[in-house]
């Protein structure tokens, strides 16, 4: 496989698979089809699920306003998973250099 083909795969944003990986539209195929992110079965299930708690509706409506409402409120959830996930990540970065500390700090010092 050549590095442009491998570079255009695409992965979860959210988990990094690339495994069934299809693009999402985050602001709701009918009002703003062109904002798409790749989500995993896994988290495109989680996405839909959010969006459905949260009582946003994704039907088409041909009220401007409305459309961009909705749009909006949906990709509020997707950047919610996003700074969920970056929160995750940022708190095992912190457990992994305080275990690192721990570990010098052990027998370094009298």
């Amino acid at each position: 496989m050549s590095p442009r083909t491998k570079a255009c795969e695409l992965r979860c944003v959210i988990c990094g698979t690339d495994v069934g990986v299809v693009r999402n539209h985050t602001g709701g195929q009918n009002h703003v089809a062109w904002l798409t992110m790749p989500f995993c079965p896994r988290h495109h299930d989680q996405f839909h699920a959010l969006i459905t708690i949260a009582g946003i509706n994704l039907e088409y409506t041909s009220d401007p306003y409305e459309r961009l409402l909705r749009a909006l409120k949906a990709n509020a959830v997707c950047q919610f998973m996003l700074m969920e996930t970056l929160q995750e990540l940022n708190a095992q970065r912190h457990e992994k250099l305080d275990s690192q500390n721990l570990q010098i700090g052990d027998g370094s010092h009298v």
